[in-house]
């Protein structure tokens, strides 16, 4: 795949619609029944979505070399990644064999996991390697005992994995030709974690907070003093890939090319922005200089958490660091937090009372109307086969 060609093309159809005041359109408007976000509804989704599917863990630079490792918890379930002395990645239970008492916190170098409640101690494939009083416990098979494993897989970056023991995902297969051959292009396997993950508590169900990642639309209204400044409203160009797709924002420098020869722009990618969302629950927005992963889980049918991290570059200049530093916290705080999902809050209550019947998705919202046929298929597929 030729990135220059991929970006100058999509470059060109962000100023033909900011030219003539267009956007990419859905065929028709999509009108979705209130009780998506029921209790029922819920539990089906968590089930079938978060439990059976393969689910983004993490980016490949969380566990930047061998011997380290990173806790993610996801659905109530606390997962320890490691990356052993081979390179590989395992995904463990973060959870001690002897009582379930949660064994490690955070992230860092290791070999060994040693459980605080009575010292059990693991390795960092999970084994066991190590109980104090020993002798109290014959007759249990010490090899039986290691960290529950859960099935993982690492490609293109990504680190996927489900959370329920079985075969291993495949990347490939979860990506699907086109999407695996843009994110190998983009090489980001060994760009690094900035600052600590971020927890965002959403009072909204997990699909009214995911939405507010999937369109432009709401810029010039909801944020008209802070990314309206900065990127175009109104302005999106939409491509599926399966049941993935990718979003590009324009940001405001773009209009600099609108006079200039083609042949002349140089580098359009500082112009605007990639946004992916990787079925299910996962957005990915990637420039030049850092990637901004937004993990989004429900809690109940009520609330979602999001999972914010940021990774960077490996060298990045003075100012092009300075630049990144600068702008994460802004759109984290400021934009995301005070704005996108304050508004998503306040669909509580709502979208309970039974007065409202239906929720609404124009046109010019093509790609949460792509997910949320997604999420239909997906439910209907699993009651089929059960």
């Amino acid at each position: 795949m030729d990135r220059e060609a991929l970006e100058r093309g999509l470059a060109r159809r962000l100023l033909d619609h900011i030219e003539h005041r267009t956007t990419d359109l859905a065929d028709d408007v999509m009108e979705l029944p209130t009780d998506v976000y029921s209790r029922a509804r819920h539990e089906e989704e968590s089930e079938v979505l978060f439990r059976d599917l393969p689910l983004v863990l993490c980016l490949s630079g969380a566990l930047p070399a061998p011997r380290t490792y990173r806790t993610v918890d996801l659905m109530g379930t606390p997962v320890l990644l490691t990356r052993d002395g081979d390179g590989k990645v395992r995904a463990l239970v973060n959870a001690c064999r002897h009582r379930g008492v949660r064994v490690v916190d955070g992230a860092g170098e290791g070999t060994r996991f040693t459980c605080p409640f009575h010292a059990w101690t693991y390795g960092v494939r999970g084994d066991l390697l190590r109980m104090p009083a020993a002798r109290a416990f014959e007759g249990m098979c010490k090899e039986d005992k290691g960290l529950v494993e859960l099935p993982v897989a690492e490609g293109y970056g990504l680190i996927i994995g489900r959370l329920r023991p079985g075969p291993a995902p495949d990347v490939d297969a979860f990506l699907g030709p086109g999407l695996a051959d843009e994110l190998a292009m983009f090489d980001f396997a060994d760009w690094r974690i900035h600052g600590e993950p971020h927890v965002h508590r959403v009072r909204a169900n997990w699909k009214v907070t995911l939405d507010t990642f999937r369109e432009n639309y709401h810029f010039d209204f909801l944020h008209s003093k802070t990314l309206a400044t900065y990127a175009h409203g109104g302005v999106l160009t939409f491509d599926p890939f399966g049941r993935h797709l990718r979003n590009c924002s324009a940001l405001r420098s773009i209009d600099a090319l609108k006079d200039v020869p083609e042949q002349e722009w140089g580098d359009v990618a500082q112009h605007f922005s990639y946004q992916y969302a990787l079925f299910p629950n996962t957005n990915l927005t990637l420039d030049s200089r850092h990637i901004e992963l937004w993990q989004i889980v429900p809690v109940d049918e009520r609330t979602s958490e999001v999972l914010h991290t940021s990774y960077f570059r490996p060298g990045l200049s003075e100012a092009e660091l300075a630049k990144a530093t600068e702008m994460a916290p802004w759109i984290c705080e400021t934009v995301v937090d005070g704005e996108d999902f304050w508004v998503a809050g306040r669909t509580e209550p709502g979208v309970r009372t039974g007065l409202l019947d239906t929720v609404v998705f124009g046109r010019n919202e093509p790609a949460p109307q792509h997910l949320h046929r997604g999420f239909e298929a997906a439910l209907r597929e699993a009651r089929e086969h059960r």
